[in-house]
C-alpha cells in the first residue's frame, strides 16, 4: 500500500494505483540501476503523482506498482514535490503566508522564487508598519529611525534587499545558489522576529508578570 505526502493537496495519504497507466522501465545506459515510473491517484484530492524509483533490482518480474510500493519506505519520490512549509507565530497571517511560502519554495530548489519571496516579505513588513512612500531603501531606513528595528537588523534588511534585487528586476544571469536562498531565508526570520516575534513574547513574559502582581496585590 502506498502512502505519500502529495504534492497537490500535502496531505499524507493512500495513493492508489492508476490501473491503465502505462510505466516505465528504464535501464539506465550501462549501469546496473533501474528507473521505475508509475501513475497513481492521491485518494484526498484525487489528483494524479508520479512514484519514481532507481533500483538496481528488475521491476519486470512484479510490475511497477508492486515493485514501487515494495520500495516505499526507502528511496520513492513522489512528483509534483511536496513543499516544505514553516509557521511564523505572532506574525500577521498574509505575511506568514508568504514567508512560508518562501521556505516552501527553497525546499524543492526554487531558489529564485525563495529569493524574490524574501524580498517581498520585507517590503510587506514596512508596508505593514505603515511605511508605503518611497523605495524599499527609504522604507528599511524609516523603520530604523523610527526604531522598530534595530541598526542591526537595519543592515540584515539591506542584505536580504541586495540578495533579491535580481529577482525584483529580472535580472537572472547569474544562478542562484542553494546556500544564498538558505541565507535569505534566515534573515527574513530575523527581521520577522524583531519586528513581530520578538515584542510578542516580551508582551506575554508581562502579562504573566503583571497577571502575578495583581494576584499577589489582592490576596488577603
Amino acid at each position: 500500500m502506498a502512502i505519500a505526502l502529495c504534492g497537490w493537496c500535502r496531505t499524507r495519504a493512500h495513493m492508489t494505483p492508476e490501473k491503465d497507466s502505462s510505466t516505465t522501465y528504464t535501464k539506465r545506459g550501462r549501469s546496473d540501476e533501474f528507473t521505475v515510473l508509475a501513475v497513481y491517484r492521491c485518494d484526498n484530492c484525487q489528483q494524479i503523482s508520479l512514484a519514481l524509483v532507481v533500483s538496481p533490482h528488475s521491476p519486470h518480474r512484479v510490475g511497477a506498482h508492486q515493485f514501487i510500493e515494495g520500495h516505499e519506505a526507502a528511496s520513492v519520490s513522489w512528483l509534483p514535490t511536496a513543499g516544505t512549509p514553516r509557521s511564523f507565530d505572532d506574525v500577521p497571517q498574509h505575511l506568514a503566508s508568504a514567508a512560508s511560502e518562501a521556505h516552501e519554495c527553497n525546499s524543492i530548489g526554487a531558489y529564485r522564487a525563495a529569493i524574490a519571496l524574501t524580498r517581498s516579505v520585507l517590503e510587506a513588513t514596512a508596508k505593514d508598519q505603515g511605511y508605503t512612500s518611497g523605495n524599499l531603501v527609504s522604507k528599511i531606513d524609516q523603520m530604523h529611525s523610527a526604531g522598530i528595528i534595530r541598526t542591526h537588523i537595519k543592515e540584515v534588511a539591506h542584505e536580504i534587499r541586495h540578495l533579491g534585487n535580481d529577482m525584483a528586476h529580472g535580472d537572472f544571469v547569474d544562478p542562484v545558489s542553494a546556500e544564498e536562498s538558505e541565507m535569505a531565508l534566515v534573515l527574513m526570520g530575523e527581521v520577522l522576529s524583531e519586528v513581530y516575534q520578538s515584542p510578542a513574547r516580551v508582551a506575554r513574559v508581562r502579562a504573566v508578570r503583571a497577571a502575578k502582581q495583581q494576584a499577589t496585590s489582592t490576596t488577603p
